[in-house]
């Protein structure tokens, strides 16, 4: 099987399944969904790495990239809202 399939199928079934899970926990937070889609993106990202052309000049994935930087954002967020307690 053709490994940009694999990742597609793969990564739609982990979210189908996080999605499942968190709402049957009864999770509403944003940030946790984001979270936890952004860890499984680059999780199968780094075991498939599906090779295609990358248009940034550094040649990073620009979809993981920004999925970093949001996750980054939010973990901040967290982290300043337990220390202000």
């Amino acid at each position: 099987m053709d490994r940009h399939i694999l990742f597609i199928l793969l990564l739609s079934a982990f979210f189908l399944f996080t999605v499942a899970i968190f709402v049957g926990a009864g999770e509403k937070r944003l940030d946790v969904y984001i979270s936890v889609f952004t860890i499984e993106y680059l999780a199968l990202v780094e075991i498939l790495r599906p090779r295609r052309k990358l248009l940034t000049p550094l040649r990073l994935d620009p979809v993981g990239l920004g999925l970093f930087i949001i996750f980054c954002f939010i973990v901040t967020r967290k982290v300043v809202e337990i220390l202000m307690r």
